[in-house]
């Protein structure tokens, strides 16, 4: 780590005319991360580890190393976005456990005409399932990978239109999930209207088609799990100056199973952003969220997910700002009927406390601080996490 450090430093002193040369096209990058996870199965405590793995060491250091480049250019009005990036996860003690992360993403954004612009993204990801969400000795890599177009044309009067096309496919390395392994076809209509040149009211229809690459075995048969859902969202998005805004929606989300109706679900969902600059320093964060997620258990449909947060971020001076965010979520998961499986619900707080240092125009050194508990009806899904952070990132 001391290694790395000095050698980024060097670079933030030799590499200005290299940036030079670059110019704003090419923007590589290269990052090291230092932590301490006190918990990396994310277990209630180290009797379920032995009998998870083995082993009774619940906690890890674990070092990322990041490299990569964005790509940006511009033509006339036409613009082009590509970001491609890989982090190397080594432990030092379950080295097991040590694996890449890839991400490569890119945006084509053409302006046709004066008030018709049509955008053509992909993004691709490989990174390790958050252990949070599933139980194994293994790591299971999800893979995602998602291709769209959009096209919108917006009037001289404020008013606008948008119509979109997204899919999205999921798998996973561990085979124990290759019923959780899916792709959807988004359709997404907006009609908005632009009520000042910092507010905008929307109203969005959305449609997926969800396909599961296999049957879900519930009890002695197998399901398909497939399904169609519509949603509605009406929103606003309003900025006053750089540092005050509000984005929100309140919406409904109505889910069908194509062959098993007892698994249709729908209900209000909604959402709200809202960042407020208290001082010229300081500033005030706000985040809440109510959700449906579909779920795959044998005996559960969906979850509701309401989840809150507040924070704030400080500016100690122009090269040093701190921040602190509090996040609570509770989760109701809601069962098949007549299945006869215990309720869950799960409530899950996650802190985060950092601070960060821009020495340099282009090196960042920060350190960080999160801590996460869970509390379940189910105990085996308890746990709570300490992770401690130091990173040094150069951008050329």
């Amino acid at each position: 780590m001391h290694v790395s450090l000095v050698a980024l430093f060097v670079l933030a002193v030799v590499a200005p005319a290299r940036a030079d040369f670059l110019g704003d096209t090419l923007k590589p990058f290269a990052s090291v991360t230092e932590m301490y996870d006190s918990n990396i199965f994310r277990v209630r405590d180290r009797a379920q580890l032995r009998g998870l793995i083995g082993e009774e060491r619940l906690g890890d250091f674990i070092t990322v190393a990041s490299v990569g480049t964005g790509v940006r250019y511009r033509l006339s009005r036409q613009e082009l976005d590509l970001l491609v990036r890989r982090d190397f996860i080594r432990y030092a003690h379950y080295s097991d456990q040590d694996v890449d992360r890839d991400e490569a993403n890119g945006t084509v954004t053409l302006a046709l005409l004066d008030a018709l612009r049509v955008r053509i993204d992909g993004a691709y990801a490989k990174t390790p399932e958050a252990r949070t969400d599933y139980r194994s000795a293994a790591v299971n890599r999800r893979r995602n990978m998602a291709a769209g177009i959009s096209a919108g044309y917006v009037m001289t009067s404020g008013l606008g239109f948008e119509a979109a096309y997204r899919r999205l496919t999921v798998d996973y390395s561990l085979p124990q999930y290759r019923t959780s392994e899916y792709y959807i076809d988004r359709y997404a209509g907006t009609v908005s209207y632009r009520i000042s040149p910092e507010a905008r009211l929307y109203a969005t229809y959305q449609r997926d088609e969800t396909e599961y690459d296999q049957p879900l075995v519930l009890g002695p048969t197998a399901v398909n799990n497939s399904n169609s859902a519509d949603s509605i969202r009406v929103g606003l998005d309003k900025t006053v100056g750089p540092k005050t805004s509000l984005s929100c929606y309140v919406g409904y989300l109505n889910r069908r199973h194509k062959a098993s109706s007892a698994r249709d679900f729908s209900g209000v969902i909604g959402k709200v952003a809202a960042s407020y600059a208290l001082t010229a320093k300081l500033g005030f964060l706000l985040n809440w969220e109510r959700q449906l997620y579909e779920e795959t258990y044998a005996d559960r449909i969906y979850s509701v997910t309401d989840a809150i947060g507040a924070g704030f971020a400080y500016q100690f001076t122009p090269k040093v700002k701190g921040t602190v965010f509090d996040r609570l979520s509770w989760k109701d998961f809601r069962d098949v009927p007549g299945s006869g499986v215990a309720p869950r619900s799960d409530f899950t707080q996650e802190l985060n406390a950092g601070v960060e240092w821009a020495p340099f125009t282009r090196l960042t050194v920060s350190a960080g601080y999160q801590y996460a508990r869970r509390s379940s009806d189910d105990p085996s899904f308890d746990y709570s996490d300490h992770v401690a952070t130091t990173a040094v990132a150069y951008r050329f």
